[in-house]
């Protein structure tokens, strides 16, 4: 059991460091790719504010913000 709770902690501890990598350049620049009108013009607060979301659900994000990126090409 114990070996159990020991993996599953390291899968998450792996997936919110993949969540933290992502997050960084999406609050940077992603954000205003995914939702250009929403996002635009928004100061460092609200950055601030969505980097936990970001990491929790960047596998979404990154979807869309590939999504976004191809649309524009």
């Amino acid at each position: 059991m114990e070996k159990a709770v020991e993996l599953v902690l390291l899968i998450l501890t792996v997936y919110l460091l993949g969540g933290f990598l992502f997050a960084i350049p999406f609050v940077w620049k992603g954000v205003t790719r995914i939702d250009p009108d929403g996002a635009k013009g928004t100061r460092w607060g609200f950055r601030l504010i969505i980097f936990p979301g970001t990491m929790v659900f960047w596998p979404v994000l990154l979807a869309k913000w590939i999504k976004a990126h191809n649309k524009n090409e």
